[in-house]
């Protein structure tokens, strides 16, 4: 790191984030690094040194450009911190080819996610007319038919979301047409699975509503049934709940710390950066920004006309720390103990006012869904990676769990979930979840919760965890599949260095995400994270296969996008699109021509994937260049 017209002396500090890593300076260094916390770290300057400061220094070495050090502020002491360009010097690199295809022909009726059967007829018709829509008894949930001939259409529908649906399609169609005529047909389709979604995280850094917007309105483009919003973890917290206004007032926004002359910091402000660095509250940052009430009645009105229902997270009781520093704030400015949860980033699961926390939550949820007349199918309350010994030392849980005769400190987390459900039961909602929720518990709460939960998302599959997911479809919980080696938008789509994204469980493509097999996880991964093929003969031996009993139980797939390494909607767009396309397919056609091949290159998945990526570059390229939006392009 090299600091152009460096001040003189050492009254002053550059603050940067970085993706947390060891940092050894040289010796002779004038200056040095510290690491404040997460990942704010800043230079510290020695009394003497030049006007030009090279520190060098030793890291891991980057997974990619997107985790270089980043968001530089020079702050005197006692003054306001100054925005510092940076220049990057990175090594070249070469794009890397993950996967060939071979292009195949295709027309109007071609479109993701693809029809079920398409009948011809002789001649042709013009598609811009409107259509009659009429409805029939005795079909699957989202059927739908449509009639193009004689110059006429015409819809038939099992329901109101297969009447939607239908009006996707004919409008795919008529946008692949081009204003010529197509082919007579008539078009029969209904999705094989009813949870289609996207889980997009704004807590980490925001999205802004008129972005929110615009993803779904993509969505919809693609039939997709749910968006599930991460809106509360330790780096903020993104809705406005009437009754505790701090949670968006402190919790939604980040600013450069006070040291203090100990060496550790306050917040008074807003949270420390993470991620991304803002100056001050309301900086134009994307670790800035919320959903106001207004706002939010707005987006699931929205999302409701597209048939897209939204589903609102915050992360309990770990991955907490926005909430816990809110309701702090809230008590010293208020006086109002209430609500208070913990310390750092865990809410103490033994407190009475962590519960009246969730009570408040829940009901301005629920408020604001009964405001917009929008569904409320779940409120997902996280319940992943809390760390160990969270709770040890602490009176009230000790208190708590000689109360009821426990000694085992993981009994906290039964005790945890059971009061949720009772608070859930009581206002008549169901709950959502990470796997974590439902491993290890007791077999009175596992019971309860097949009552109460509405979705499981099983998430991990690495290391024997790919059985979780027909074991839990086994005990009749419901489960999302949401597996990372298919599903983790955020990862980069290859190892190339010029790529965003993460690594920590390998690299998801067009083809990997295409590849995912709700009913078969064990050859969801065909080629390994560098193009290898994977030998898939003996994948599922010794594994629980899926049941007949316990098919109903997989509602679906849903893609994840962790906002890490977001700094704008480009981001966004560029890691769902294309890579989002494939579980879209997946989940409207669970079960594809070439489920049970073991052969990665197997001819039926060559054909199939051939098809389907040169509908992407056919129709859904020019789609994504007409509407200005940034996306991966293979």
């Amino acid at each position: 790191m090299e600091i152009q017209n460096a001040p003189a002396g050492a009254e002053w500090t550059v603050w940067f984030s970085q993706f947390r890593t060891p940092v050894t300076m040289e010796a002779d260094a004038p200056g040095s690094i510290e690491h404040i916390s997460g990942t704010l770290y800043r230079v510290v300057p020695a009394a003497s040194h030049e006007s030009v400061m090279t520190l060098r220094y030793e890291a891991r070495p980057l997974v990619n450009q997107c985790r270089a050090p980043e968001g530089f502020f020079l702050q005197r002491k006692g003054g306001k911190p100054v925005a510092v360009t940076a220049e990057y010097r990175f090594l070249p690199s070469e794009p890397v080819h993950s996967f060939d295809y071979t292009h195949v022909e295709t027309g109007v009726y071609d479109i993701i996610p693809r029809l079920k059967e398409v009948q011809r007829l002789e001649g042709e018709t013009d598609p811009a007319a409107e259509p009659a829509v009429s409805y029939v008894d005795g079909q699957r949930p989202g059927w739908y038919r449509i009639t193009l001939a004689d110059g006429t259409v015409r819809i038939e529908a099992a329901d109101e979301d297969g009447a939607y649906y239908a009006g996707v399609t004919l409008e795919r169609v008529r946008r692949n047409a081009q204003g010529a005529a197509v082919p007579a047909a008539v078009v029969t389709d209904w999705p094989d699975l009813p949870w289609r979604g996207l889980m997009l995280d704004v807590s980490r850094n925001f999205t802004q509503k008129a972005d929110l917007l615009r993803l779904i309105d993509l969505m919809a483009s693609y039939k997709a049934s749910f968006l599930h919003l991460h809106f509360g973890d330790d780096e903020g917290w993104r809705i406005e709940i009437d009754a505790l206004p701090e949670l968006t007032s402190y919790g939604a926004h980040r600013c450069l710390p006070v040291l203090r002359e100990d060496g550790t910091i306050a917040e008074p402000d807003g949270l420390q950066p993470t991620y991304c660095v803002a100056a001050k509250p309301g900086d134009a940052s994307p670790g800035n920004g919320y959903y106001s009430h207004a706002d939010f009645v707005e987006i699931l009105r929205y999302a409701n006309e597209r048939h897209i229902r939204i589903i609102p997270e915050f992360d309990t009781p770990g991955h907490s720390r926005a909430a816990v520093k809110s309701m702090e704030v809230r008590a010293q400015r208020t006086g109002d103990r209430s609500c208070l949860l913990y310390t750092d980033n865990v809410m103490n699961v033994a407190l009475p006012s962590t519960y009246t926390f969730f009570e408040t939550v829940f009901d301005g949820l629920i408020a604001l869904y009964a405001e917009a007349g929008a569904p409320l199918d779940a409120i997902h309350i996280g319940g992943d990676e809390v760390p160990d010994g969270a709770w040890t030392g602490s009176p009230a849980c000790a208190a708590l769990m000689a109360a009821n005769g426990r000694t085992d400190i993981g009994w906290l987390k039964e005790y945890f979930l059971n009061r949720l459900m009772d608070i859930a039961e009581a206002r008549g909602i169901k709950l959502g979840g990470w796997q974590d929720v439902c491993q290890h518990v007791e077999p009175a709460t596992l019971a309860r919760l097949r009552d109460n939960l509405a979705l499981t998302n099983l998430w991990t599959v690495s290391h024997g965890r790919d059985v979780l997911p027909y074991e839990f479809a086994a005990e009749g919980l419901p489960v999302v599949i949401s597996s990372a080696p298919n599903c983790y938008m955020d990862f980069a789509y290859n190892y190339g260095k010029t790529e965003r994204g993460h690594s920590w469980g390998g690299f998801v493509d067009e083809r990997r995400s295409f590849s995912l097999q709700p009913y078969d996880m064990y050859r969801s991964v065909r080629w390994d994270d560098y193009c290898n093929p994977v030998d898939l003969t003996r994948s599922g031996e010794g594994k629980p296969a899926l049941t007949p009993a316990s098919r109903p139980y997989i509602l679906g797939v849903e893609g994840h996008l962790w906002a890490e390494t977001i700094r704008c909607f480009d981001h966004v767009t560029y890691y769902f699109f294309p890579k989002s396309l494939g579980l879209f397919e997946r989940g409207w056609n669970a079960s594809p021509s070439w489920a049970g091949t073991t052969a990665p290159d197997d001819p039926a998945f060559v054909a199939d994937f051939d098809r389907f990526f040169s509908i992407v570059t056919d129709h859904e390229y020019p789609y994504y260049d007409s509407l200005g939006i940034s996306y991966h392009r293979h």
